[in-house]
C-alpha cells in the first residue's frame, strides 16, 4: 500500500470539465484566425465588395431563396467569429436583396450568430466571473433583472460596448437567453435597415462606376439615418419616463 500523497490541484474531472466549456468558444476563435489567415480583411472595402456582389447578382435572381438562406448562415457565422466590420456584410444584404429584405437577413443572421457567442461564452466564463467577482456581478444582475429585454434593446440602439463586447458582457451577466435573442433581434433592426438601404443605393449608383458620396445620400438613406436616429433617442426617453413615474410614486 502506497503512502504516497497525490499533488494537489485541478483533477482529471475537473480539466475535462474545463476543456469542454471552452471548446466552442475556442472553436469561434479559431474561425476568426482563419478569417484573418486567409486574408479575409481584404474584402472588408466597396471597391472589392462591390466587385463581388455584382459577380453574384445574376445568380441570386434566379435562386432567391437559396441566397436568403445561403447569406444568412453566412451571416451569422461572421457575427459568431465576431469578424470586423460587420457593417459591411448589412451593406451587402442590401446590394444583393433591397433593403427590405436585406434588413431581414442581416437582423435574423446578425441575432443568430450573437446568440452563438453568447451562448458560448456564457458557457465558459460566466460561473467563473460570478465567483470571482461577486458583489460587482450581483450590482449589474439587479439592473438587468428588472426588465432584461428593455437593457439590451437599449444597448443595442445606443452601444456603450463594441457589438461583441455587449455579447460577452450580457452573457457574463446571465441575462436570460430568450430576452436576449428578442433584445437583439429588435435593437439591431434601425441599424440594419439604414446600412442595407446604403447597400441597395450603392446598388443602383453602380452602374455609373464607383459611386461617390452624394450619389449615397439618397431620400431613402436621409429618411432611414433620421429615422435611426429617432428610435435612439427612445429608449432614453423611456428610462426617464419611468423614472420619473417612481419618483411621483414614491412622493
Amino acid at each position: 500500500m502506497s503512502d504516497e500523497i497525490e499533488p494537489v490541484g485541478e483533477t482529471p474531472a475537473k480539466k475535462k470539465s474545463l476543456i469542454s466549456r471552452l471548446l466552442p468558444l475556442g472553436i469561434l476563435v479559431g474561425g476568426l484566425v482563419a478569417f484573418f489567415a486567409l486574408g479575409g480583411p481584404q474584402y472588408l472595402n466597396l471597391e472589392t465588395m462591390r466587385e463581388t456582389l455584382r459577380g453574384l447578382d445574376g445568380w441570386v435572381q434566379e435562386n432567391l431563396i437559396l441566397a436568403l438562406l445561403a447569406y444568412m448562415v453566412f451571416y451569422a457565422l461572421a457575427v459568431s467569429i465576431s469578424v470586423p466590420g460587420a457593417l459591411w456584410f448589412t451593406i451587402g444584404a442590401g446590394f444583393l436583396f433591397g433593403p427590405w429584405l436585406g434588413t431581414g437577413v442581416a437582423v435574423f443572421g446578425a441575432t443568430v450568430g450573437a446568440t452563438i457567442i453568447f451562448l458560448a461564452a456564457r458557457y465558459a466564463f460566466a460561473d467563473w466571473v460570478r465567483a470571482k467577482f461577486p458583489d460587482y456581478v450581483k450590482k449589474l444582475q439587479d439592473g438587468f433583472s428588472r426588465d432584461a429585454f428593455t437593457y439590451v434593446v437599449i444597448l443595442r440602439l445606443i452601444p456603450a460596448l463594441p457589438f461583441f463586447g455587449i455579447n460577452i458582457a450580457t452573457a457574463l451577466l446571465n441575462v436570460p437567453v430568450r430576452a436576449y435573442f428578442f433584445g437583439t433581434l429588435v435593437g439591431v433592426i434601425p441599424g440594419a435597415y439604414v446600412y442595407a438601404t446604403v447597400g441597395d443605393a450603392i446598388a443602383r449608383a453602380a452602374a455609373d462606376g464607383v459611386p461617390s458620396f452624394s450619389s449615397l445620400l439618397t431620400p431613402e438613406v436621409i429618411g432611414a439615418m433620421v429615422a435611426f436616429g429617432l428610435l435612439a433617442i427612445l429608449p432614453w426617453a423611456y428610462k426617464r419616463f419611468i423614472a420619473k413615474k417612481e419618483e411621483k410614486a414614491v412622493l
